[in-house]
């Protein structure tokens, strides 16, 4: 038999009025009977839905979760033995309701329809009619609600309402438990979860926290309650401000700080309404504390700004070894650029990353002019040669280079001899990532080594010098003690009266030989500073001008004289013979230098002598000299030459005496001055004198006392020499 909806014309008009007006009262006070547990209320509904309907019995089948099977959840009135689970499929509810789409389904006589044979509760149990509707929730059919006789029966509209009204009512409940369901789950994960965050929060070493406007916590982790607000639990923080535990260490007599910068970092957030990162430092219980911390504002689900949320990290011990790394560092850097050896270091590529104080000084550069420079713009071409094509080669491989020679070139020009060493830098895969070096600059050194071989040539020849005129001056005492017995004796015998001419004809030249004998020990004499001699103030341009016009005849004829005489120049205390003599040798010496047509130039002036200009002129003091300089465009002296033209009997000449120069050094000497003498080959001779200026002689008005002239008397004399002591005695006996 095919079931009937309530649309069907199979079904009769219900025309018990008052019946069907019980019923649907019934169903009002049945909702009235519902409590909070949806469960009672489904047992509630099925119970009402057999009183209602007048059947044998009811009940709500539900499909279970294969949808294999249908469970009898709940029923009312069932015959014995009627099963809580049976298969689905053949089931007059599952086939008829559950296929039945949203409709209710209404069968007269079961036992005249299929099911009769597909169910088999149905002959089973004695069943003869059904009505039945399906129960939805969640948009699915979960089971149906069916009232079942055991007589054949029809159900009016009324009645199929009634059904549709308690099955929704089931719906219903379904939805309510299957929320109150989710709730509970949704709860317990919440619970599960909030467990989990709250553990995770106070497990973390971090600081975490929620302010609301007014500065109260709504949230605390342990951390901070341990490390800023030294409370027990994190309970204890909500609903409080920073600044009652902060008035609450101050009472137990800490030093506590660190909440007064959280005040106004919590502010600026407010205020911009966005994150930012703060450094907050202070004192909590006496102990120092730095906080790295993030704080951005606090929204609500609705966008409202209800407070701050933040994080912070104890960075205490970090910003103390940073502190200590930057102390270490100053200390290195003061040390790298203060030590007394030029220190640089390079990259990977050799280019300065860094340099010392000592390396900028002796180089003459500014820091930020080398940075960044490759290291071998600073070598000199053959040093970055050899250190390109050689010594860098090994130190790329061995990594270490010790005391290798090199010249650097200074920013001026100046040429510096140093010794490198290097210590190479490795990455962690070995590979050649910069260096170190350690530069020892040897040119003040060299240049001291050199001055000291200088000064010791210059004692050596100042030594020889000194031995060479004690010499001459022994050698010149002992002749002029000859001489004086010689030329004494001669005298004597002219004394005596004359002599025949045979006599006189030897007696001349002896004379004229002995003098000659007496101008050249005069010279070793005057080289030996052991002369006498009597010397005047007079001006120096006078006396140059005076002695030029008396020596000037020495010179070739194809030799021009120039002069440049200071006129003011200052007074010199002088021998005029002596210094005749040196003007002469020298302006001898010059004419001889000069082979063809040429030029000596003579200059005078005064000169002050400075610490620079002594330094030029070595043994030259500082003070008031009269230069005299003659110059000449001769052929000019080898270095070895000029090294020896001093010694006396020394020449470049086939022909001489080679007393000359040593008498020009000698006379000098004796004078408090000092020669110099510049020459190179092919480019002429200079020869500086420099004589101590002397102050303007005072005239003096008083006339000399006359001597009256004694014929007799006694006269002493001191003379070593037997010898010259007896002509001398001879001479003033007559």
């Amino acid at each position: 038999m095919k079931p009937k909806s309530q649309c069907d014309p199979g079904f009769a008009d219900d025309s018990r009025g008052d019946a069907s007006n019980n019923s649907i009262q019934r169903i009002s006070d049945l909702f009235s009977l519902l409590g909070s547990d949806p469960e009672q209320n489904i047992r509630i509904i099925v119970q009402q839905a057999c009183e209602v309907l007048g059947s044998t019995s009811s009940l709500y089948n539900r499909l279970d979760d294969d949808n294999a099977s249908l469970i009898c959840w709940a029923g009312y009135n069932l015959p014995p033995g009627f099963p809580p689970r049976g298969e689905a499929k053949g089931h007059v509810c599952y086939e008829a309701t559950f296929k039945a789409g949203n409709q209710p389904v209404a069968i007269e006589d079961l036992t005249r329809s299929s099911y009769y044979h597909s169910d088999p509760y149905v002959k089973q149990f004695g069943l003869k009619s059904y009505l039945g509707h399906p129960v939805h929730c969640g948009g699915q059919i979960l089971g149906s609600l069916c009232v079942v006789d055991t007589r054949p029966r029809k159900y009016s509209r009324v009645q199929t309402y009634m059904m549709c009204t308690l099955a929704k009512a089931i719906s219903l409940e379904e939805e309510r438990k299957r929320m109150e369901s989710a709730l509970r789950r949704s709860e317990t994960k919440y619970r599960r979860l909030y467990k989990m965050l709250r553990l995770l929060a106070d497990n973390v070493p971090d600081l975490l926290w929620a302010k609301d406007l007014e500065g109260r916590y709504l949230f605390a982790n342990q951390a901070l309650c341990d490390k800023l607000l030294k409370c027990a639990r994190p309970h204890e923080a909500e609903g409080q401000t920073q600044a009652l535990f902060t008035r609450r260490e101050r009472d137990a007599g800490h030093q506590h700080t660190i909440g007064e910068a959280s005040q106004d970092t919590d502010r600026i957030v407010l205020e911009k309404r966005a994150t930012g990162r703060f450094l907050e430092e202070g004192l909590v219980r006496n102990q120092h504390l730095v906080l790295d911390v993030h704080k951005a504002p606090f929204w609500d689900e609705n966008g409202e700004l209800i407070g701050t949320v933040g994080c912070g990290r104890d960075v205490t011990r970090e910003k103390n070894t940073e502190k200590a790394l930057q102390a270490s560092e100053r200390r290195y850097r003061n040390l790298y650029n203060n030590t007394p050896v030029m220190l640089f270091s390079v990259d990977r590529e050799d280019r300065l990353t860094s340099v010392s104080n000592l390396w900028l000084d002796a180089m003459g550069y500014r820091r930020e002019e080398v940075i960044g420079r490759h290291m071998f713009d600073f070598f000199t071409p053959e040093s970055r040669r050899e250190a390109m094509e050689l010594s860098f080669r090994e130190f790329y491989k061995s990594g270490r280079m010790a005391n290798r020679p090199f010249e650097l070139v200074s920013k001026n020009g100046t040429i510096r001899e140093v010794l490198l060493s290097a210590i190479a830098e490795r990455d962690t895969e070995g590979n050649y990532a910069g260096a170190l070096a350690f530069v020892v600059d040897l040119t003040e050194s060299r240049l001291a080594e050199k001055e000291k071989l200088r000064l010791s040539s210059r004692l050596q020849k100042a030594q020889k010098m000194e031995a060479i005129a004690t010499l001459a001056g022994g050698i010149a005492h002992q002749f002029n003690n000859a001489l004086a017995v010689i030329l004494g004796n001669l005298e004597l015998i002219q004394m005596d009266g004359p002599a025949d001419a045979d006599l006189l004809r030897f007696i001349k030249p002896i004379n004229q030989a002995g003098q000659k004998m007496v101008q050249l020990t005069s010279q070793l004499l005057a080289y030996a500073r052991g002369g006498r001699f009597q010397t005047q103030t007079l001006p120096a341009a006078i006396f140059v001008k005076d002695t030029l016009r008396l020596v000037s005849h020495s010179m070739a004829p194809y030799v021009d004289l120039e002069t440049e005489l200071d006129p003011h120049a200052d007074f010199i205390e002088v021998d005029q013979t002596q210094m005749q003599m040196l003007l002469a040798a020298i302006l001898s010496n010059a004419s001889e230098a000069i082979e063809d047509q040429g030029k000596v130039r003579i200059s005078l002036k005064n000169e002050t002598i400075d610490e620079e200009t002594a330094r030029k002129y070595p043994g030259l003091k500082p003070g008031a000299m009269v230069c005299l300089k003659i110059a000449d465009n001769g052929k000019g002296m080898d270095p070895q030459t000029r090294d020896r033209i001093f010694e006396p009997f020394y020449t470049t000449k086939f022909t001489g005496r080679g007393l000359g120069m040593a008498a020009v050094y000698g006379i000098v000497k004796k004078h408090g001055g000092f020669v110099y003498v510049d020459s190179q080959m092919g480019q002429g001779t200079t020869v500086t004198v420099f004589l101590p200026a002397a102050p303007a002689p005072v005239r003096s008005e008083q006339r000399p006392l006359a001597h009256t002239a004694r014929l007799s008397g006694t006269a002493l004399i001191v003379e070593d020499e037997h010898l010259v002591m007896e002509v001398n005695k001879a001479i003033v006996s007559k």
